[in-house]
């Protein structure tokens, strides 16, 4: 199985953790670090070089926020030397894309698999109804 790691400003991948319960379950073989404001990067670096050490970085994805965040810098850092993926950016329906999948594909897949469904994740609704909403008001 695929292990994975959610490093996150504040609680937001905790609540991930939480949240993906009330769809799909217990997500086994997940972590979540929570950077916040009173935390030194050293203590985050220190978490996620534990818990990667914890989940075996050969079979595992540790998933960020946001691009060029605390938590993204420091699970760069402890990549150095070790074999695990890092997705940034990840949002609530690609974490339970992710979570119920993970045992189908390898880690390229789920890599390629992320980047091709985050695209889709994201959606300007008005953008997709303006035409029936345009059709009702005639």
């Amino acid at each position: 199985m695929i292990n994975i790691l959610l490093v996150t400003h504040g609680d937001f991948g905790k609540e991930l953790l939480k949240s993906s319960e009330l769809i799909i379950g217990k997500v086994e073989n997940a972590q979540s670090i929570s950077f916040y404001h009173s935390d030194s990067f050293e203590t985050l670096l220190g978490k996620v070089e534990e818990s990667v050490k914890d989940l075996s970085d050969d079979k595992l994805i540790v998933f960020t926020d946001m691009y060029g965040g605390s938590p993204y810098n420091a699970v760069v850092r402890a990549m150095k030397n070790r074999n695990f993926y890092h997705i940034t950016g990840i949002n609530f329906p690609l974490f339970i894309d992710i979570a119920i999948s993970r045992d189908s594909y390898s880690l390229e897949e789920i890599a390629e698999k992320i980047i091709k469904n985050g695209k889709k994740s994201i959606v300007f609704v008005n953008e997709k109804f303006s035409t029936d909403w345009g059709r009702n008001e005639k």
